[in-house]
C-alpha cells in the first residue's frame, strides 16, 4: 500500500476529527454529561444505526467493486449510467426510511433507551431531537456515495476532509443558538452539517467528470447491488446491535453515563478514522482494481496489515498513556465537571484498546467486498454481536458503563481473528513486524509513570508525546527500518 495515499485521507481525516474534537468540545462546555447530553447521544446514534449501513460502510462495500468492475468491463459511460440508476433508487429508499423513522420515533426510543421510559421529560426529548435528527440520513448516505467516487478517483484528501464541514456546522450552530434552544442547536446542526458535507463533495465529483444523471432509471447491475446490500445490511446492522444493546444497558445506569461512553467513543474515532478508516478506504479501491483485473491480491494485503500494525498500534499505547490528561485538556470546561472527565477517561481507557483491532477488521473486511465476498463479513459480524453482548451483560454488572467499552473492544479482538483466519498465511508473516511495534511501543511509555502527577495535564500531554515519539522512531529506525522500506513506505504503481 502507498502511505502516500494513506496519507492523503489521514491529513484530511485529521482536519475533520480534530473539527470532531472541536464539536465534542462544544457540546461539553454546553451540556456536559446531562440529561439532555445522554438524550441528544441516543437520538444522534439512532440514524447512525442505519448510516453505517447506508453511509459509509454498506453502501461503498457493494457500489465501489461494481462501479469498478463496470467501469472497466464496458467503459466510463456504462458506469455513469450505472451510478445514475444506483442514485435514483437510493434517493427513494432513504426518503422512505427517513419518513418511517421521524413516525415512528417514540417506538424506536423506547426500543434503544428503554430505562428512560419512567423518565418522561428525558424520554419526550429524546423522541423530539430523533425527528430533528433524521433528515441526516439522507444527506450522509449521498456524501458516503460521494466520497466513495472521489476515494475511486484517488481524491483521498478531499473524501477526507469533507467531514470537516459537518462539524463545523454543529459548533457553528451549538455555539449561536444554545442559550436560546438548548441541546435542539445541536440537532440542527447535525442536519445542516450533513448536507454541507454532501455539497462541499460535488463540485469535485464534476471536475472528475463524475457526472450523476438520474435519466437512467434502470441498470441490469443495480438490482444485483441491492440484493447484496441485503447481507451487507444484515452484517452492519450487528455492529449496530451492538451499539443499541450497549445503549440499552447504559439506559438503566446512572444519568451521564450514555455520555460518557459517547464522549470516549468520539475520542477513541480520532486514531481510528486517521488510521483505521483511512487505510480501509485506501485498500478498498485499491483491491478492487486488483481483483478485477486478476492480479493476485497478496503484496496488497500484507503492505496493507503492516500499515495497520505501523499507525494504529503507537497511537493507541500513547493514547492510553495520556488518557485522563487528554480527557481533562479537551472536555474539563465549562459544565464539564472534573468527575465527568474521570469517568470518559475510564470508559476511552477500555475503547483505545481496540482501535488496533478494530482497524484491522476493516481492513479485511475490504478484501472480502474487494472479491464481491459479503456473506462471510456477515456471518462474523453476528458471531461478534453475540460475544459483544455476552461480554457486554457480564462485565457491566462489575465494571458498570466501563464494561460496555471493554466489551466493545473484546469482540473486536475476536472480530479480526475470525476475519483473519482465511488469510493467516498472510497475517502470521506480519508477526515479526507486529512484534516489533507493540515492543518499541511499550518501551516507549515507560517514562510516562514516573512522570504522572508532576505536571499539569496539557503539559503532562506534551512533554510524555515527544519522549514516546522520540523512543518510537528511534527503535523503528535502528531495528525496523527495513520493514518500513520494504512494506511501509516503498511506493508502488499498479
Amino acid at each position: 500500500m502507498e502511505l502516500k495515499k494513506v496519507g492523503g485521507f489521514s491529513l484530511g481525516t485529521l482536519i475533520s476529527r480534530l473539527l470532531g474534537l472541536g464539536r465534542e468540545i462544544t457540546l461539553a462546555f454546553f451540556f456536559g454529561a446531562s440529561s439532555s447530553m445522554d438524550a441528544f447521544r441516543v437520538a444522534f446514534n439512532i440514524p447512525n444505526l442505519l448510516r453505517d449501513f447506508l453511509g459509509e460502510g454498506g453502501l461503498n462495500a457493494v457500489f465501489l467493486p461494481a462501479f469498478s468492475n463496470i467501469d472497466k468491463r464496458n467503459g466510463r459511460k456504462d458506469a455513469l449510467n450505472y451510478l445514475g440508476a444506483f442514485s435514483f433508487n437510493l434517493f427513494w429508499i432513504l426518503i422512505g426510511l427517513v419518513s418511517l423513522g421521524i413516525i415512528f420515533s417514540p417506538q424506536i426510543v423506547n426500543l434503544v433507551a428503554h430505562g428512560w421510559v419512567k423518565n418522561l421529560p428525558k424520554f419526550l426529548l429524546t423522541v423530539k431531537l430523533t425527528r430533528v435528527i433524521f433528515p441526516f440520513l439522507l444527506f450522509i448516505s449521498f456524501s458516503a456515495l460521494f466520497m466513495s467516487l472521489l476515494d475511486y478517483s484517488g481524491n483521498f484528501f478531499t473524501a477526507g476532509v469533507a467531514p470537516a464541514f459537518f462539524n463545523l456546522s454543529v459548533i457553528a450552530i451549538s455555539i449561536i443558538l444554545a442559550k436560546k434552544v438548548g441541546i435542539t442547536a445541536a440537532a440542527l446542526g447535525v442536519v445542516i452539517g450533513g448536507f454541507l458535507q454532501m455539497a462541499f463533495q460535488y463540485p469535485y465529483l464534476k471536475k472528475q467528470r463524475f457526472h450523476i444523471s438520474w435519466k437512467v432509471r434502470i441498470h441490469p447491475e443495480v438490482l444485483h447491488s441491492f440484493k447484496l446490500m441485503i447481507p451487507v445490511f444484515l452484517g452492519f446492522a450487528a455492529v449496530r446491535i451492538n451499539v443499541t444493546v450497549n445503549m440499552f444497558i447504559a439506559s438503566f445506569m446512572k444519568s451521564g453515563s450514555v455520555s460518557y461512553l459517547g464522549y470516549a467513543f468520539r475520542l477513541m474515532q480520532l486514531p481510528l478514522g486517521m488510521f483505521g478508516v483511512a487505510i480501509s478506504s485506501v485498500a478498498l479501491p485499491e483491491l478492487s482494481r486488483l481483483q478485477a483485473t486478476g492480479t493476485s491480491l497478496d503484496v496488497s494485503i500484507k503492505e496493507s496489515l503492516k500499515t495497520v500494525w505501523f499507525l494504529t498500534i503507537p497511537a493507541s499505547f500513547l493514547l492510553f498513556s495520556v488518557n485522563l490528561p487528554v480527557v481533562q485538556m479537551l472536555f474539563q470546561h465549562g459544565h464539564f465537571s472534573l468527575m465527568d472527565a474521570v469517568n470518559t477517561s475510564r470508559a476511552f481507557s477500555y475503547y483505545i484498546i481496540g482501535v488496533p483491532f478494530l482497524s484491522g477488521a476493516k481492513l479485511l473486511q475490504s478484501i472480502y467486498y474487494a472479491k464481491k465476498d459479503v456473506k462471510t463479513p456477515m456471518i462474523v459480524s453476528y458471531i461478534v454481536m453475540g460475544i459483544n453482548i455476552v461480554f457486554a451483560v457480564i462485565l457491566s454488572r462489575f465494571m458498570s458503563f466501563r464494561g460496555l467499552a471493554f466489551a466493545t473492544s473484546i469482540s473486536a479482538i475476536f472480530q479480526m481473528f475470525i476475519l483473519a483466519y482465511p488469510y493467516r498465511r498472510l497475517f502470521l508473516s506480519t508477526g515479526k513486524f507486529l512484534f516489533k511495534m507493540v515492543l518499541f511501543s511499550v518501551i516507549g511509555i515507560i517514562p510516562g509513570y514516573f512522570l504522572k502527577g508532576n505536571f499539569t495535564p496539557i503539559l503532562f500531554f506534551v512533554i510524555q508525546s515527544l519522549i514516546f515519539l522520540l523512543i518510537f522512531f528511534t527503535c523503528v529506525v535502528i531495528f525496523a527500518n527495513k520493514d518500513i522500506k520494504k512494506y511501509g513506505i516503498r511506493k508502488r504503481n499498479y
